[in-house]
């Protein structure tokens, strides 16, 4: 395969987690995501609901942070505040499931990720109503909450992607691939990452 590991980003309801899964089933290969929370919830000794609140209060960049860990390594930094211990774990789960052929959806990881070669870097759109109506079918959002579910999710990808990565989460030049899910439909979108993959 050309490429090892597909990162796919996605809009809240666009279906990315549904093509990533597809994909990894195709290819017979692993599909991380929210195992990366749960790997980290015991890496950090934190419980689970509490890294998913942490997850939306991460702010800043992460890069800024990472001068601290270097600091705490050599003996002279602070104590890390969950939130940074959270994405200093994700980040490294990333950096080690990468090291094997997979499928990684989300928690920053093509922006983690964009440096390297061979990782397909993916992302997943679709036009808002087409997300509404997913959301409430799929997801059995209420229809009078929708809009704001979704708008309330991608204000946290937006914000977690940019202090974990120090890029933005829409930044089309750090992606391979940009699909939009309802105008191709999932099947097509897997489609067309299966081959670019081979």
């Amino acid at each position: 395969m050309r490429y090892s590991v597909i990162a796919i980003e996605r809009e809240y309801a666009s279906g990315g987690r549904e093509i990533g899964e597809k994909l990894a089933k195709r290819l017979g290969l692993p599909c991380h995501g929210q195992d990366i929370l749960e790997k980290a919830a015991v890496k950090t000794g934190l419980p689970l609901d509490e890294l998913n609140k942490l997850e939306e209060s991460i702010t800043g960049s992460l890069l800024y942070s990472l001068s601290i860990f270097a600091d705490m390594a050599s003996g002279r930094g602070m104590d890390l505040t969950r939130a940074q211990k959270l994405a200093l774990a994700e980040s490294d789960i990333i950096r080690d499931l990468s090291l094997k052929p997979c499928i990684i959806i989300g928690r920053g990881a093509a922006g983690l990720l964009k440096d390297k070669d061979n990782i397909l870097k993916v992302f997943v759109h679709a036009d808002f109503d087409v997300r509404v109506k997913r959301a409430v079918e799929i997801y059995g959002i209420d229809p009078k909450q929708a809009d704001s579910v979704l708008r309330r999710y991608d204000k946290r990808r937006i914000t977690y992607f940019k202090a974990a990565t120090n890029v933005e989460w829409r930044d089309a030049d750090i992606y391979h691939m940009l699909l939009n899910s309802g105008k191709l439909g999932i099947d097509p979108a897997v489609d067309i990452l299966h081959a670019a993959v081979k």
